[in-house]
This record gives structure tokens, sequence and C-alpha cells, in this order.
């Protein structure tokens, strides 16, 4: 048995129709998992092996019954990954609206998608279940209350979940990026000074890319990673622990 190996595992994959998301989602398929990508929008159909789902995350009754209809077909589920979010900076005070919309989809949806996704993944020989946090779970950023507080939120209930699915042998951790070059951070990336401090604020001298987040996804996907539960991998180029 090759320990890094995801072939045939079932992949549930938020977020999957752009960014990050879909990166893992060819990546995990281009390894030869099934993967089910659960997205708003796509900009292709489904093929074999990867089948698309329309969702909208913050309607609590649409993720229910796409989680039931997605165990009855496959009759469980190697892997999850929360990796779909939302981010809605504002310099103005922040809006009541925007923190909800915030928190409905990178808070609520992970909950929602773990608990009705545990009979599933209790079918799986060695399931587990991957959280796309964020450098800001850790550190504050400005004017993005919350999405800060929305990342923070979801460490912790990986935490809470990797305690309470432990006995099921359900493993939960989280992947943490730091700046990744991709539609939601686009505005630092084209402004050149932000663009230049964030690269700057790493260890490795440079922004991350989303082929950066495969070998971490991989690893906890696969048993090589079968007693690793409630941890945070940072991919960061070590911009989390830089003291200056």
């Amino acid at each position: 048995m090759k320990i890094f190996e995801v072939e045939n595992k079932v992949c549930v994959i938020t977020g999957a129709g752009s960014g990050i998301g879909l990166n893992l989602a060819k990546s995990l398929y281009d390894l030869d998992a099934f993967v089910v990508g659960l997205d708003v929008k796509f900009d292709s159909p489904s093929k074999p092996g990867f089948k698309k789902i329309k969702i909208d995350l913050q309607n609590a009754k649409d993720i229910e019954e796409v989680t039931k209809s997605i165990v009855s077909y496959y009759k469980k589920v190697d892997v999850l990954i929360n990796c779909a979010g939302v981010t809605i900076p504002s310099e103005k005070e922040y809006r009541l609206i925007d923190w909800k919309t915030t928190f409905d989809v990178n808070v609520t949806a992970p909950f929602l998608l773990m608990k009705h996704f545990k009979e599933g993944l209790k079918q799986s020989d060695s399931p587990s279940v991957i959280n796309i946090t964020s450098l800001n779970a850790k550190l504050a950023f400005p004017n993005n209350p919350a999405y800060v507080a929305s990342k923070s939120a979801l460490a912790g209930l990986t935490r809470s979940f990797a305690l309470d699915y432990g006995k099921l042998g359900i493993r939960v951790n989280n992947v943490a990026p730091g700046y990744i070059k991709t539609d939601m951070t686009g505005e630092s990336w084209t402004d050149e000074s932000k663009r230049k401090k964030r690269q700057e604020r790493t260890m490795l001298g440079r922004w991350g890319n989303v082929q950066d987040l495969v070998g971490p996804v991989v690893f906890l996907a696969s048993d090589a990673s079968s007693y690793i539960t409630g941890q945070t991998i940072y991919v960061d180029g070590g911009w989390s622990v830089k003291g200056f």
C-alpha cells in the first residue's frame, strides 16, 4: 500500500468552481480520486470521476439534501475538504449583512457539512476532514473583521470536531494558507506596493500559488497522516512565525 495514495477515495470539495478549491479538485482527480465538487457555479460540466454539483452554501436545507444524495450514491465519503470561503473587506463601517454572509459560508456551512457527512465518513476505512482556514485565523488584518473572526472560528470548530469524531476514527485538520495568488487576493496582487510588502513578509520571499497547497492536502487526505488530528498546517512561506 502506498501511504500517500488517494486513488479511488471519494473526495468532496466545496469551492471547487474556482481558485484553490478548483485546483485541489483537479489535482485529486489527476491522482485518480473520485471527486465531487460543490460550488455556486461551474465553468464546465461534470465528467467521469469529477462530479460537479451546484449548491447554495448559505442554504441549510440545500446542504442537507446534497449531502444525503452524495452518501446515497457513493455509499461513503473518504475525504471532505471545506474550501469555500468569502471575504468582504471594507474601510467603511462594517455591515451586519456582510458579517452574516461571511459566517454563513466560512463557518456554518463547514459545520453542517461535517455534521451531515458524519455517517458517510464512518463508512470509510480512513476518513479525513480538511478545513481550509487562513493565516488570518492566527493574525489580525485590517478592515475585515468577519473574515478574521470566521477563520478563527473555523479553526476552533476543527479542534472541536477532531475531539468529538476521534472515537469514530475520523481525522479533522486545518490547512491554513497565507497569501496565495487567486481572484480573492487579486486586489493585493495588482497593487505593486501591497504585493511587495506581502512578499517581503514571508521567509521565502514570495507569494504562494495554488499548487503549493496540493502536497499538504494530499498528505492529510492519505493514510500518511493516519495519526494526525486536530492540527493546523500553515502554508504561508513562514509568515506566521517570522519575528522581523
